[in-house]
Order: structure tokens, then C-alpha cells, then sequence
């Protein structure tokens, strides 16, 4: 054999062997839409729902006894809670939606005027009040908020009160938070009693069952509707980068100021879809296993993008209700990497996918 033909022959089989190494075979889109459904889906929601349930616990025991120490410990419950509602955002498909929970759970914005109406003109609030009677801007986390991130002593006064209403309505709006997101919670696994785990239909094992293709759609447009509302309507309008007019009320700062961990709580929601489960980066089981089988580029473009989001966010501080942000530069920043992640997820992610995203996919409720 002449030398030519030797190299040739050695130089295609390490090309075969080489292509056959970088090619691994496609997963089955039910095994990845059962990953998501059972390693990060219900997951997240028995999170939310428990740091719900701790944050009432923590509002009952500030109403037992009204000291800085309870205040302190409903304050940090409250942003568990809240942190962990944000990063199930990009899951709110299904019951969530059907439901209107975020009505019930962390309705925004607020409406303060008809909260003090509430305490000033009720002599006892319940839970089922709360859910029966009140309007959306009166109930929730916000409005947990609202009650227990006010001046120290105003707050420990109202709730230390015996003839005030305050903590009946802070206990009840609690509960009927944490009583939703429990509810939701037990129609994805099957708990509520006569009807099947919507997270079988995601997944494709139930009688009656969604097709794969509509499953990972669900996925998709939720993931393009908070993206757009997260990076455009609240970032990017906060800034002013669409007219030059910033507009600080755009992002739901809060008493608590929490707009920086709201923002990364629902980008990491929007990762933890994307990538799966954590584990080995090459063995994810999120929507990425189908990316990197369709463009390795494309899934590579996206994983950087969330790097970079979330190390730019990261370098944010949270700011003030009355100072957007004194230097908007990492705000800038952060909203650039921001937007190259949204194209990633928007183009690539849409159309290697063959999901259809029209407008009414980018509206929804408030919160």
C-alpha cells in the first residue's frame, strides 16, 4: 500500500471515528418532557408552595408576638417565597394559567388605597374573604409586602394591635397564597382527588395526554412571553431603551427592593427549563438535549447567554423605590447580555424547535 493511500485511509477513519464520537444520538423528546416534568417542573412548585407555607408559619408567629426578631424572620420568609415564585415563572403552563394563581399569589402591581380601605372599613378578614371578596391588587405577595416592609414601628404596632385588623388580613392573604399554590401544586402531581397529574399529560403517559410537539410548544412560549416581559417591558422600559424615557415604576421594585433577585430568579426559572436538572452539562435533559442534537452552535450561543446574564446581573445592586439606579451602566450591561440571550431563545431556540410564536403568546396577566 503506498503511502499516499495509508494516510488516506488512516486520516478518514480518524474522521469516522472522530464524527462518531461528536454525534450522539438524539433523545427521545417523551424523555426529555418526563425530565423536565419530574427533575425540575414539580420540583420548583413543591418549593414555592413550601417557602409559602413557612411564610405563613412566619406571619403567625409575628402575630403572636410582635418584636423586631418575627418582623426580621417574616421579612426573610416573605423573600424565599418570593424568590421561589419567580423562578417557577418560566413553568407557569398548565394549572398555573388555568387557575389565574398569580391572582391569588403575587398579583402586580398593587392597589395600596383599596388595602387601607380594606383595614379601615373591616372588622375580620378570612381567607375565603380574601379569595371571594378581594380584587387581585389586594392580595398576595405584594400585598404581604406592602404590610411588613413599612417602618419597623409602624408595622410591629398594627400587628401588636388586638382591635386592629391588620394581622387577620396579613394571616388570611397568606393563606390563601400558600392554599393556591398548594392546589397547583397537587393537580401537576396528581394529589387532588379525582383528577389526573397534569404533569403525566405533559409528559405524554396519561390516557389523555398532550403530543409531544404541543408539550415542548407550552414550554417554548412561556419561556418567549417572560422573556419579552422580564427584558422589555420592565428592564428595558426601566432604562428607557426604547424611547430615552426611563420609567423606574416599569420594574417592580418594591418596599422590599427586590428587582435585581426577582430578575435573576426568573432567568434562572428560564436556565433551569432550558438546561434541565443539574448534572453533567453534556447529559442535560432540558430543551437543551434537543438544541445541541439540531446546532451545537445554537446551544452553545444559548448556554453562554445565560452565563452572561446572570454574571452581569450578579454584579447589580438592588435599588432604591426612588433611585432607579444612580449609575445605570451595569444595569446597561446586564440588559445587553439580557437581550443576546433573549435572541437566542427567540430565533434559535423557536425555530429549530418548529414552534409557532404570534403575539397573543407574548401577552398575559400582570405580575
Amino acid at each position: 500500500m503506498s503511502l499516499f493511500r495509508l494516510l488516506s485511509v488512516l486520516l478518514s477513519g480518524g474522521l469516522a471515528l472522530a464524527c462518531a464520537s461528536s454525534s450522539a444520538p438524539a433523545p427521545a423528546k417523551q424523555d426529555v418532557l418526563a425530565h423536565m416534568a419530574d427533575e425540575v417542573i414539580v420540583p420548583r412548585y413543591q418549593a414555592a408552595a413550601e417557602t409559602l407555607n413557612q411564610l405563613q408559619a412566619a406571619l403567625r408567629a409575628l402575630c403572636a408576638q410582635a418584636d423586631l426578631t418575627h418582623l426580621a424572620s417574616a421579612r426573610s420568609a416573605w423573600r424565599d417565597a418570593r424568590g421561589a415564585w419567580m423562578r417557577v415563572q418560566a413553568m407557569t403552563f398548565g394549572p398555573a394559567t388555568a387557575r389565574r394563581s398569580r391572582s391569588l399569589v403575587a398579583w402586580h402591581p398593587i392597589d395600596p388605597e383599596r388595602i387601607e380601605r380594606a383595614l379601615q372599613t373591616r372588622e375580620a378578614v378570612t381567607p375565603e374573604d380574601v379569595r371571594e371578596y378581594f380584587a387581585a391588587t389586594q392580595r398576595g405577595l405584594g400585598t404581604i409586602e406592602y404590610l411588613i416592609f413599612q417602618d419597623d414601628g409602624a408595622v410591629l404596632s398594627h400587628v401588636g394591635s388586638a382591635e386592629a385588623v391588620h394581622c387577620p388580613y396579613l394571616t388570611s392573604v397568606g393563606d390563601a397564597a400558600a392554599q393556591e399554590m398548594q392546589a397547583v401544586l397537587a393537580q401537576w402531581t396528581g394529589a387532588e382527588p379525582g383528577a389526573a397529574a397534569y404533569a403525566d399529560a405533559f409528559k405524554g403517559s396519561a390516557p389523555s395526554s398532550l403530543l409531544d410537539d404541543a408539550a415542548i410548544a407550552e414550554a417554548v412560549r412561556t419561556m418567549v412571553f417572560l422573556s419579552r416581559a422580564l427584558i422589555d417591558m420592565q428592564l428595558g422600559a426601566a432604562l428607557g431603551v426604547a424611547d430615552g424615557a426611563p420609567d423606574p415604576a416599569a420594574l417592580p421594585i418594591g418596599l422590599g427592593r427586590h428587582a435585581v433577585a426577582d430578575m435573576r430568579n426568573q432567568v434562572l426559572g428560564l436556565q433551569d427549563l432550558y438546561l434541565g436538572a443539574p448534572g453533567a452539562e453534556d447529559e442535560a435533559l432540558g430543551l437543551s438535549a434537543l438544541i445541541r442534537t439540531l446546532s451545537p452552535e445554537a446551544d452553545a450561543g444559548v448556554r453562554a447567554g445565560f452565563r452572561d446574564a446572570l454574571t452581569a446581573l450578579a454584579a447589580l445592586a438592588e435599588p432604591a423605590p426612588d433611585i432607579l439606579w444612580e449609575d445605570p451602566q451595569p444595569a446597561e450591561n446586564a440588559y445587553a447580555h439580557l437581550k443576546t440571550l433573549q435572541r437566542g431563545l427567540n430565533t434559535d431556540v423557536v425555530s429549530l424547535l418548529g414552534v409557532s410564536v404570534g403575539f397573543a403568546d407574548t401577552d398575559g396577566d400582570s405580575g
